[in-house]
């Protein structure tokens, strides 16, 4: 093609959180010579809105949970507006709106990605995905356990799902130092802090964390929670039943995770379920060692030994285990974070991600992809 290739990614907005996260490196990445973005959001626009870069028009669809028939007719008379070659759409609510409205206004390709999700719907649902699949360009998962779950449980065919791994801007690593970060967290000298990112929903499963934590008698362990949502009040109830209140800190949603991160000396990510975790790359790009439920694409990430651990969802004993190891021996932290920051830097740059975007984007159009 002469001219950029339009790309409009589908989402049900940008507020916090991976999925956003990895929208708006993927819209700020992009060559400006090869593509030009735009963003179509169901729901309305979110925080992440101000992070895109200059020029990046938004449209928002005012959709609210349940059926919404007519919300295909309205993004199909958006693209018939806006024009672009690609929709990309990104998980399954998404899919089932914009696949629909993208092919009511003609256009040729949709792309389709998966980043984590429990697989706990209808049959009927999944019956519409393989639908719908078939008749899109490409589709791609963000691992490769993500892959599997959706040929087991949606029956999509192996072969037509590619795997694109997210990644990390390791530049953003690069300006606080690990003195400021603490200081920002509030932390006490000598003080060892054990720290999760993300939004206080049941997936993420603190209440196993704040069980594990509760058990580790360490005075000079602290736990720092950084997030936002539904379940904080509860969370914070049960540290107070389990007599851990005033080693626990709940941090709310910050706008500054990336110059906290070097300040925590383990990072935890106990989720029931998972894609691939922005949040855990980012701590390893931090060089922080890292303790993970072993689900969704975590083993994939860490290492377990070298980066960091893995141990089984819901294990709390197994948890307590992991922390215990690493809150207790600085030499191990050190050359565990270590260990994660370089393989960050080989396997999951921000720069890579953005080629094999580029890559899948391209292929539509220079006869790999089914275009001519």
């Amino acid at each position: 093609m002469g001219q950029p290739i339009h790309v409009q990614h589908v989402v049900l907005s940008l507020q916090p959180g991976g999925l956003e996260n990895g929208v708006v490196n993927v819209v700020n990445g992009l060559s400006p010579e090869g593509f030009r973005s735009s963003v179509c959001c169901l729901k309305f626009g979110g925080e992440f809105v101000s992070r895109l870069k200059s020029g990046v028009a938004v449209e928002e669809m005012g959709w609210r949970k349940g059926n919404d028939l007519g919300l295909p007719f309205r993004l199909a008379r958006l693209f018939r507006r806006t024009r672009p070659d690609v929709v990309h759409t990104r998980n399954a609510e998404s899919f089932y709106y914009g696949f629909l409205g993208a092919k009511l206004a003609g256009i040729k390709h949709v792309v389709h990605s998966e980043h984590g999700r429990t697989f706990n719907d209808r049959q009927i649902r999944f019956l519409v995905q393989r639908w719908f699949s078939a008749y899109t360009s490409a589709l791609f998962s963000v691992s490769e356990q993500l892959k599997n779950d959706l040929v087991a449980h949606v029956g999509l065919t192996a072969d037509r799902i590619q795997v694109l791994h997210n990644g990390v801007d390791l530049d953003r690593f690069a300006g606080t130092g690990r003195d400021e970060a603490r200081r920002l967290l509030g932390a006490a000298e000598g003080e060892v802090l054990v720290g999760s990112v993300g939004r206080l929903v049941p997936v993420k499963n603190y209440p196993l964390l704040l069980s594990a934590f509760a058990t580790l008698d360490l005075p000079q362990l602290a736990l720092i929670l950084v997030g936002e949502g539904p379940e904080r009040g509860a969370l914070e109830a049960q540290a107070r039943e389990l007599g851990i209140a005033g080693r626990v800190r709940f941090l709310g949603h910050r706008d500054d995770v990336t110059a906290l991160m070097p300040g925590l000396d383990v990072f935890v990510l106990p989720s029931f379920s998972e894609g691939m975790s922005n949040t855990l790359l980012e701590a390893m790009a931090a060089s922080l060692p890292c303790v993970a439920s072993a689900v969704g694409g975590n083993p994939e990430i860490v290492s377990h030994g070298k980066t960091g651990y893995l141990f089984p969802s819901g294990d709390s004993e197994a948890l307590a285990g992991s922390l215990r190891t690493l809150c207790t021996d600085a030499v191990l932290r050190a050359s565990l974070g270590a260990a994660g920051r370089q393989e960050t830097e080989r396997e999951y740059s921000l720069g890579a991600m953005i080629r094999r975007y580029e890559k899948l984007y391209r292929s539509l159009y220079d006869g790999k992809g089914g275009a001519t």
